[in-house]
């Protein structure tokens, strides 16, 4: 069984809604599709945790979610620049670069970020990638909850960091930003919510989008996935988690 069958006989095996987070990234300024992404949101019931670049951060977005009742900004490393030697795999605070460039870099971000409603001292790397000495540095730079891609192995990345992953992108990047396909993005989504019934019900399942790359095919598939969890999923947000009142 496959797509949004498979997707119902998932959703038959749980006793309980299965918990879901929503994290949409890159986000520096007011605009169109940020209005679309929040009304979305707002719709579903959903909280929205949106990775902000300090870097260029424009008024208009403090402004705007100063308008919105449950959108939560997350930093988004500095500046989203690539600081890894041609050969690997970009990040912005990867493993290559002097962590004291990249504490800097983080200090900045954060300085830029003072003001936004609802902000969380919550790192959202670039590209979901981060070195693990600078993880192993967060807690110590006042960072308390790291967010990258995939089942996580630990509830916390290191002692006194929690960890709350992504798991499903209705976007697919090779070759430019383009709809990954109904097929592809619920396999994803199948996958992580039969995995954690089995193995980790804690975490709760994340959805990832990036509403300044989202075309038509991909606007129209989350409504569809909205309303197709309508009712049968729990949205929550990482404020929960991080006071200590998360329930799953």
């Amino acid at each position: 069984m496959t797509g949004w069958g498979a997707l119902e006989a998932e959703l038959a095996h749980w006793d309980a809604p299965p918990t879901m987070w929503w994290r949409d990234d890159d986000a520096q300024a007011a605009s169109p599709a940020l209005d679309r992404l929040i009304a979305q949101a707002e719709r579903a019931g959903a909280p929205l945790h949106l990775g902000v670049i300090p870097e260029g951060l424009s008024d208009t977005l403090r402004d705007r979610l100063e308008r919105a009742e449950d959108v939560w900004v997350l930093q988004h490393g500095l500046r989203h620049k690539n600081h890894e030697p041609k050969g690997l795999r970009p990040s912005e605070i990867g493993e290559s670069r002097d962590l004291a460039l990249q504490r800097a870099d983080l200090a900045e971000g954060w300085a830029a970020l003072q003001g936004m409603p609802r902000l969380l001292p919550v790192i959202a790397p670039p590209w979901n990638r981060i070195g693990a000495a600078t993880a192993r540095a967060l807690p110590g730079w006042g960072y308390t909850l790291l967010t990258t891609h995939g089942p996580r192995a630990e509830q916390e990345a290191v002692p006194g960091l929690m960890r709350v992953n992504l798991h499903f992108d209705p976007i697919r990047w090779k070759g430019g930003a383009h709809f990954r396909g109904v097929e592809g993005t619920l396999k994803s989504l199948v996958a992580h919510l039969a995995y954690r019934r089995k193995n980790d019900r804690d975490e709760p399942t994340g959805l990832t989008t990036h509403h300044l790359q989202t075309d038509d095919a991909t606007w129209a598939f989350q409504d569809a996935l909205l309303d197709r969890l309508a009712g049968r999923v729990r949205w929550v947000r990482l404020a929960d988690r991080m006071e200590g009142t998360w329930s799953t």
